[in-house]
């Protein structure tokens, strides 16, 4: 676009200077060729000034033609004195009075008194610009006499503004053609981008897809030991049942990930995903599975020094679309989040009540905060901040809550903390305080 208007102003400025060299060249000539025919002796009469004379007859027979054989304004004989001898119009109301091109064009009427014949700037008369040249009248022994000076009007400057105008047209056209190509290449960019991300996020499904399946083959049976094993531990005391009990539920959950994995990456995570568990109709306890995510984590908090707070009133129970397991999925992912934003300890607040028909979770941590332009991309599949994460946790737990009819709000500012919101809503007939 900068070369385009550089080339208009050049062709603009390169035609400007011939079209002015031209008829530079062209009053110069006129001038000159005009007073080397002047003869100094007819100057020299006493009786020039007279228009009965012989020697002013011979002057207006050289100087009356030339404004209607050369195109000009006027034409006329000005003396040493910077005095009108001669006007080609025989105005007696010029001629023996000062030359007023003396004042207009004093440049070149000082150039031509010092025998160099010149042509003046353009100059504002009669409502148009007009341009000057001034010829030396020379006697016999080379001094300058007198002067012919002519005037034109500068006829070249409308062709000049017409081709101004031609170029100003040319150069908007091509910036607008240029402007448009930029437009599609932009977005021929853009669209490329996206289809690498397309294909990028493809291939990282496919490997995914490969390792999924070889992973859920050789979790499961270890799982089937562990879950068998404890079992048998929760027939001894009532703390290891208990903790036993963790273990089985732990390896049931686990399970159920590692199977929910493999349906996203085989393509099947979004059939049949409007209620319960992907879609089996299964319902869960919102609160007893909060209750029991935390009971889990107890040993995680202390661990990383975490002071957890409860605060608004709980319900009892909350009866939602999505099973026990995918509700522990959705808070292990945001609590552990947490946790991670809160390397050095600090303090996560779990608050649940009801709005309208709805329920609401809500965690909030005192961690460092996420970016605005991270915060943009969060939950995105394959995206995380984390060295060793996968980016697929934050992912899933949407889904989960969005495959319920719910939502999962995340708000965040840097260096004040994280709050996530899960909303949910409540399974009708099921509503309790």
């Amino acid at each position: 676009m900068l070369v385009t208007a550089a080339a208009a102003l050049l062709a603009d400025h390169g035609v400007r200077g011939a079209l002015e060299r031209e008829f530079e060249h062209r009053l110069e000539r006129i001038a000159s060729r005009a007073a080397g025919q002047i003869s100094p002796a007819d100057l020299r009469d006493p009786l020039v000034r007279s228009n009965e004379s012989a020697a002013y007859a011979a002057l207006q027979t050289l100087i009356g033609p030339l404004p209607a054989t050369a195109d000009l304004v006027d034409a006329a004989i000005v003396d040493s004195a910077r005095v009108t001898l001669v006007d080609a119009r025989v105005r007696e109301e010029i001629e023996g009075l000062p030359s007023a091109l003396d004042s207009l064009a004093r440049p070149a009427f000082d150039r031509a008194f010092a025998a160099e014949p010149a042509v003046s700037a353009p100059f504002r008369r009669d409502r148009s610009v007009h341009r000057a040249a001034v010829a030396p009248i020379r006697d016999e022994r080379g001094r300058v006499v007198a002067v012919v000076a002519i005037e034109a009007e500068a006829a070249y400057l409308p062709a000049l503004d017409e081709l101004r105008h031609t170029l100003t047209l040319i150069a908007l056209v091509s910036l607008l053609a240029i402007a448009v190509l930029a437009a599609l290449f932009v977005r021929a960019s853009a669209s490329a981008g996206r289809l690498e991300r397309r294909l990028s996020r493809s291939e990282n499904l496919a490997a995914m897809g490969r390792l999924t399946a070889t992973l859920a083959h050789e979790i499961k049976n270890p799982l089937a030991i562990i879950r068998g094993s404890a079992e048998r531990l929760g027939r001894l005391e009532p703390d290891a049942r208990r903790m036993a009990d963790f273990v089985v539920e732990e390896s049931d959950r686990l399970s159920k990930t590692v199977e929910r994995y493999l349906q996203f990456a085989r393509g099947e995570g979004d059939r049949g995903a409007n209620r319960g568990d992907e879609g089996t109709g299964e319902h869960g306890d919102a609160i007893a599975a909060l209750e029991a995510t935390l009971d889990l984590l107890e040993g995680e908090f202390k661990a990383r020094s975490i002071a957890v707070a409860r605060a608004g009133a709980w319900p009892g129970s909350a009866a939602v679309p999505l099973d026990n397991e995918s509700l522990k999925q959705v808070y292990l992912n945001l609590i552990l989040n947490a946790l991670e934003a809160m390397p050095e300890g600090g303090s996560l607040e779990v608050a649940a009540g009801e709005r309208g028909e709805r329920l609401e979770i809500v965690i909030s941590d005192t961690g460092s905060g996420i970016p605005r332009e991270t915060l943009e991309r969060l939950g995105s599949p394959f995206f995380t901040t984390r060295a060793k994460g996968s980016g697929l946790g934050l992912f899933l737990a949407r889904r989960l809550v969005e495959s319920a009819g719910g939502q999962l709000e995340i708000r965040s500012e840097t260096g004040a903390g994280t709050r996530c919101t899960v909303r949910l809503p409540r399974e009708k007939g099921t509503r309790e305080s």
